[in-house]
């Protein structure tokens, strides 16, 4: 496809970085850069503008949250999060471990309190949002359809979030105590494993606590989750910490890499190297296996930097190439030989 011309790039990189179409005055200034320059000036000054960190924001809210409610909290952390352009790696990690005793943890608290009442919901959202991994089909027995995916993936996954609970003063802590137990499609009870979807799993240190310790931690925590003034105790074992670590040092499999280059790219694109974005498995390989591996490596060995990787995309002439692909061209025929016809799609992007 053509690429397209500088008043439509104009439109749709605005559109896409900052969430609104350019000004008058902006399509004025953007004519009257030299021509070979205009592209290259115009995603600089919308990257550095503030119009991208509330747009990103936007994105990043509906991304996690859009489904579930708005929240002032939760979207004046992001706005803070976008405009010191933090890593996707950080924004991850204070998201799903938020500091209990920090007086500004109830914004990113938000995805865990709005999530806490429904293990199943926090377990599978986190999976497809994170990891661009559907679970939710081996809760009940293995994947049907995709051998990756078996119940001990499923119920691995959830001990990380089992002792999570939501204190009577909105914060988010966990419990010393607490495992998954599933039974096996024959019928078998079994002991869930603290196991990242790479099957890579931790131990828990063997608990030590005396009665008496076990008894006093009970009755702090209860006492978090019925009297706000009440604080949560301490534990020596966070799973959700674990969870974290096991995300972020995941080399061979690089979920949580992976998923967001595929989305932002899906986003910018219209479709990702992966679809559904949801379905990240072995049995349904990337579209463009080789570019979608060469992000994800640029991607990590920056840090995380997604103001870096969406820069790096849009500056691209597969981003500036026209939705619409109307030139002859020459298909194969039965007979061996070619014929020339018109080939007109439809937008994708």
């Amino acid at each position: 496809a053509p690429l397209i011309d500088d008043s439509a790039y104009l439109r749709r990189i605005t559109l896409d970085l900052a969430g609104r179409i350019p000004t008058q005055q902006e399509f004025m200034d953007y004519l009257a850069l030299p021509e070979g320059e205009r592209r290259s000036y115009v995603v600089d000054a919308l990257l550095g503008s503030i119009d991208f960190s509330f747009h990103q924001r936007n994105e990043i809210d509906l991304l996690l949250m859009a489904k579930i409610k708005r929240d002032n909290e939760w979207r004046k952390y992001l706005l803070g999060a976008t405009k010191e352009n933090r890593s996707w790696s950080q924004l991850f990690e204070e998201i799903i471990t938020p500091d209990i005793k920090l007086p500004d943890q109830v914004g990113p608290a938000t995805y865990l309190r709005e999530r806490v009442r429904e293990l199943d919901d926090l377990t599978n959202d986190t999976s497809v949002l994170f990891f661009g991994v559907n679970i939710s089909c081996a809760k009940c027995h293995d994947h049907p359809l995709v051998a990756d995916w078996q119940q001990d993936h499923y119920f691995g996954m959830a001990s990380f979030f089992k002792r999570t609970y939501q204190t009577k003063a909105r914060g988010i802590a966990e419990d010393f105590q607490g495992h998954v137990k599933f039974k096996t499609v024959e019928g078998n009870e079994k002991d869930a494993q603290f196991m990242f979807l790479s099957n890579v799993s931790v131990e828990e240190p063997e608990n030590e606590l005396s009665d008496e310790q076990r008894k006093e931690l009970e009755k702090s925590i209860k006492q978090s989750k019925e009297d706000e003034k009440s604080s949560s105790p301490e534990v020596s074992f966070r799973p959700r910490k674990e969870f974290v670590r096991l995300a972020l040092e995941d080399q061979e499999n690089s979920y949580f890499a992976r998923n967001i280059v595929n989305r932002v790219w899906a986003r910018l694109l219209g479709r990702g190297f992966v679809m559904p974005l949801d379905q990240m498995h072995a049995d349904n390989p990337a579209s463009h296996p080789q570019l979608l591996n060469w992000l994800v490596r640029d991607l990590k060995s920056h840090h995380y930097d997604l103001k870096r990787l969406i820069g790096g995309i849009v500056r691209s002439k597969t981003y500036a190439r026209s939705c619409r692909w109307e030139k002859p061209v020459k298909r194969p025929q039965p007979d061996g030989t070619t014929s020339l016809c018109h080939d007109s799609r439809e937008p994708v992007a």
